[in-house]
């Protein structure tokens, strides 16, 4: 069953001590499980993300040459990117502008938040920057209760993300995709937390178990939250990062989409280390200590290096 394997957590209660108690227990038993979850009672203002899609919807249906002002060149930086795919892109970092001092702090990595941020305009990035608050804030506390169902300390990510260096992106679909399309291949999060909001019961996300799809649950005004690879690292591979997919909508549905994902990714600096060894054999098993810094230019060396 799609629930047993993606359940549906009410955050409702997390203001009170036994609240969050029961909630981190059910975050356990989703991450050791899927790895994915569906949040209700998030408390994010519906006016807020209604405002935030139909924002970035109308800067997906101007011209062509005004989209092109906010256009970088290149898969993964910040700005505009037409991925090649049957979407294109608008992705944004929270370190925004960075200048010389801070990008060679960050050192000689591929990292997607050494480019600028390419803003449309001033309303655009303001909207932006009130949805990445949001997020951020809904984020750090999931972290908090990922440190109560690992038994941890629930400060024990807090200064590991004080200067995070998390990713909004926005993905524009086109009506009619093709019939042998898929709105977004398979593939696993490389992270350590994404966060989802779902629009309506339209749906279109499966998660894969025992190489069959199920489709994730789609109640409208919920967030889909799962971990990404880092995590799954970080747990010694107690927690899952589970392979997912975009699939196309019904034929009747000729409708474009919005879907706005936010990457929830630590310090640049920050090392990480398994909570538990991993088993010999395991694709992570010689990686004892990485920055994630590190993590990232070697996520994209083995994608991009693999795929030219």
């Amino acid at each position: 069953m799609t629930d047993e394997f993606v359940p549906i957590i009410d955050l409702s209660g997390r203001d009170t001590e036994t609240g969050r108690t029961t909630i981190a227990a059910e975050i356990r038993r989703a991450c050791e499980t899927s790895g994915f979850f569906t949040i209700t009672g998030h408390g994010v203002s519906k006016d807020l993300v209604d405002h935030m899609y139909t924002t970035t919807k109308g800067f997906f249906t101007l011209p062509e040459e005004q989209k092109d002002r906010s256009a970088n060149q290149g898969v993964g930086v910040s700005g505009l990117r037409r991925p090649g795919g049957p979407y294109e892109a608008f992705a944004a970092h929270v370190t925004g502008d960075l200048n010389e001092e801070q990008r060679a702090k960050l050192g000689d990595y591929p990292a997607t938040w050494k480019a600028a941020n390419i803003w449309p305009d001033a309303n655009f990035k303001a909207t932006w920057y009130d949805y990445l608050a949001a997020m951020t804030a809904l984020s750090a506390d999931i972290m908090r209760l990922f440190a109560r169902a690992l038994e941890l300390n629930e400060d024990f990510f807090d200064r590991k993300f004080d200067e995070h260096v998390s990713l909004l992106l926005a993905n524009y679909y086109y009506p009619d995709p093709k019939a042998d399309e898929l709105r977004r291949d398979a593939h696993t999060d490389w992270g350590s937390l994404t966060v989802l909001y779902v629009q309506d019961a339209a749906g279109g996300l499966q998660v894969q178990r025992d190489e069959q799809w199920l489709d994730v649950p789609s109640i409208p005004g919920s967030f889909v939250v799962n971990i990404g690879d880092l995590m799954a690292y970080w747990t010694g591979g107690r927690w899952k990062s589970t392979v997912h997919r975009v699939v196309n909508p019904a034929p009747e549905d000729t409708s474009s989409r919005i879907s706005i994902p936010f990457f929830y990714l630590p310090n640049h600096d920050t090392s990480i280390e398994p909570m538990k060894p991993y088993a010999a054999g395991t694709g992570e098993a010689d990686l004892d200590r990485v920055t994630v810094g590190e993590w990232f230019a070697w996520k994209m060396k083995a994608t991009y290096q693999a795929s030219s």
